[in-house]
């Protein structure tokens, strides 16, 4: 370099060496030019460094946690390759709920003690210590009975409105309209992961109010309350662990994620929710351990984080207004939680097919006159963006048209000769289908909210995945042909509704013979698990019949 640039260097400014072949001095093979300043000053400001710092970390959508520093130690092994492609949504998401729900229970550990007499005179310690160790053995109780009803998919309001309905002695103005309606799939938590995962986020919240609320209901209220909440944290532990299993399963790659395609196939598929060229992955692929221990490990800082921060708050804005300044610091913290944990669930596309998941599918699959279907089915992916799991909430509008799993004498009020007219006969007349069906046509003159007809699903007894499928895609193409050719029943003419229902139900067979292997096949393509036990559309009141020739 030359003299002057030598001295430009210590003021500064910097040079890199550019091969050229004109130079200042002939012969010198190497040249030199001034390296442009990232800002105007010639030195960047902090601001500046933070923005391209962002930058740096954004993708098209979100942030590339991938770039942040030492976050390789709270990733799976081979990330980005080794999870599904919202996994870092998923994180982003969980990872900031879980900093406002542990900040949430700072503030009502602070508020419980309080109430128990913590820091006043008064207090007895022996007292104390016996009504923490009473409230917290309640609520362990309060979990095991709740864990008892997990595996059914909870309590079954329906089911307990039409048993207290009997014992009221409405049973006996019992009619087709009152047995012929929708009911809907709350569904376990291997089925439905999602929506038991927003009950335990909201248990927890609801749980942490009670205990913030407790001083004010004074010192004779503090092991109802306490144990009450206690019990609702229990249920959201319980909840949130039972449904982690399969929530982590769908974010991890495995064999039983992507289906099987042809040894010779060699092309791979870029897409992970439509594997039609993708690659044949092994069980022994599967990093389900290594997921779920480092969401373990994410937890564990976003904890210690939010603790942090919850004292933060309780000693600072929260002391100064006592109870009510942490009941607002918990009002902001708990949407926080509750938005930030629907986000995170939003991004997992599960791939096992429960009755919601499955009536998303079909609407987008048969047309509207139920005479053709689609050329391809929807992804989990797209699916994900569509479901609905919000707790207590009827997730579409299936509940008001399709009732699955109905008893004998719902779906049979006649007898054994109206079930046996039910019977579906297949291809070879010797054989029947593996479910019963039965239509209501829409009545013009009926209140009922189903004013496009109901339909009545039951399956037999030792009825396969396959047969799930195909009596699902049998009732919504028989829902089609009703709503598409506007069958009605004017006339109050049982014989005459029970005619045309059978008449919609062998049109709608026709259809479903031809068309099932056809969605079937789809269905795998588009990525969904089509593995013994992965499909499940009944809720836990259903019904199965057992019909044995005589």
């Amino acid at each position: 370099s030359s003299e002057g640039n030598e001295n430009d260097m210590f003021n500064g400014v910097l040079y890199r060496p550019v091969a050229t072949t004109s130079c200042k001095k002939e012969g010198t093979p190497i040249g030199w030019e001034v390296v442009p300043s990232k800002s105007s000053g010639g030195t960047q400001s902090p601001l500046s460094t933070i923005r391209s710092f962002i930058s740096s970390c954004r993708t098209k959508d979100m942030i590339n946690i991938q770039n942040l520093p030492l976050i390789h130690h709270f990733l799976p092994a081979n990330y980005p390759q080794s999870v599904c492609p919202s996994y870092a949504t998923y994180a982003s998401y969980c990872f900031l709920g879980s900093i406002a729900g542990s900040s949430a229970m700072v503030l009502s550990t602070q508020a419980l003690l309080v109430a128990v007499g913590v820091g006043t005179q008064s207090a007895a310690p022996m007292a104390a210590a016996l009504n923490w160790v009473m409230k917290d053995g309640v609520g362990q109780l309060g979990g095991v009975v709740f864990a008892s009803q997990l595996g059914k998919g909870g309590v079954d309001v329906d089911y307990w409105k039409v048993k207290l309905n009997k014992l009221m002695g409405s049973s006996s103005s019992k009619s087709t309209e009152t047995s012929a309606r929708g009911n809907f799939q709350r569904g376990t938590a291997d089925s439905n992961p999602k929506r038991w995962r927003m009950v335990a986020a909201l248990a927890l919240d609801l749980s942490t109010l009670l205990e913030i609320c407790t001083p004010w209901m004074g010192p004779q209220w503090f092991l109802p309350c306490a144990s009450i909440a206690n019990i609702g944290k229990n249920v959201g532990f319980l909840a949130a662990s039972a449904s982690r299993a399969a929530v982590h399963q769908s974010l991890c790659t495995g064999g039983s994620f992507l289906p099987p395609v042809p040894d010779n196939t060699t092309e791979k598929d870029e897409s992970y929710d439509n594997p039609k060229k993708g690659k044949n992955v092994t069980s022994s692929s599967n990093n389900l351990g290594d997921v779920t221990a480092k969401s373990g490990s994410q937890a564990i800082v976003a904890s210690l984080l939010g603790t942090a921060l919850g004292i933060l708050l309780s000693r600072t804005f929260c002391s100064d207004y006592g109870t009510a300044g942490i009941l607002a610091g918990f009002v902001i913290l708990s949407a926080v939680h509750q938005v930030c944990t629907y986000r995170a669930l939003k991004a997992v596309p599960l791939r096992s097919l429960d009755r919601h998941r499955l009536h998303i599918i079909l609407n987008a699959y048969i047309t509207a006159d139920g005479r053709s279907v689609q050329s391809m089915v929807l992804t989990p992916s797209q699916v994900a963006e569509e479901e609905s799991f919000l707790p207590m909430m009827a997730p579409d509008n299936s509940v008001h048209w399709l009732s699955v799993g109905d008893s004998l004498i719902d779906i049979c009020p006649s007898g054994l000769d109206e079930l046996e007219a039910l019977l579906i006969r297949r291809d070879d007349i010797s054989q029947y289908e593996k479910y019963i069906m039965k239509v209501h046509l829409a009545d013009t003159n009926a209140t009922t909210a189903a004013v496009d007809g109901i339909v009545q699903l039951t399956f037999l007894d030792g009825a396969t995945d396959n047969d799930l499928l195909q009596g699902m895609f049998h009732a919504y193409i028989a829902r089609a042909l009703m709503i598409g050719h506007r069958y009605h029943d004017d006339s109050n003419d049982n014989h005459n509704h029970g005619k045309r229902g059978n008449q919609i139900i062998e049109d709608s067979h026709t259809i479903t013979n031809h068309r099932t292997p056809e969605f079937l096949e789809h269905l795998q393509q588009g990525g969904w698990q089509m593995g013994s036990g992965y499909v499940n559309v009944e809720c836990g009141s259903s019904h199965r019949f057992r019909i044995q020739s005589v």
